[in-house]
């Protein structure tokens, strides 16, 4: 994904979670690998494709996350976007104090970070 279409901070997640295919009413196993106020990244099987809908859920010290969400992008090394369709005032507030406590991925991309140079 472009740095430039971000309009909030994403935070290095790596949190497992179960997320749910509507269409199909199976859920599986996923790994979050990128979370913000308004998506996730994810790895796993049984996503559904691009334009569906899902139900993202995880634990996080003790506090239960939820969400609706969308598919929005899918790549070939197996990562797919998720846009959360509706959150609710509180689970927004347990998201950001969640997201606080990660660690900030950079908008500078990592080639660049790791050869300044070239």
């Amino acid at each position: 994904m472009s740095s430039d279409r971000r309009r909030v901070p994403r935070y290095f997640a790596e949190v497992t979670a179960v997320l749910t295919n509507h269409e199909s009413g199976t859920s599986h196993d996923v790994h979050v690998e990128v979370l913000s106020v308004q998506g996730c990244c994810v790895r796993g099987e049984g996503i559904p494709p691009t334009g569906r809908n899902c139900r993202l859920l995880f634990r996080w010290k003790g506090d239960e996350f939820r969400a609706e969400a969308q598919v929005v992008w899918q790549d070939a090394q197996g990562l797919s976007g998720l846009r959360f369709a509706s959150t609710d005032q509180e689970t927004l507030t347990s998201l950001r104090l969640l997201c606080s406590n990660l660690r900030l991925q950079p908008m500078t991309p990592w080639s660049a970070i790791e050869n300044p140079h070239g």
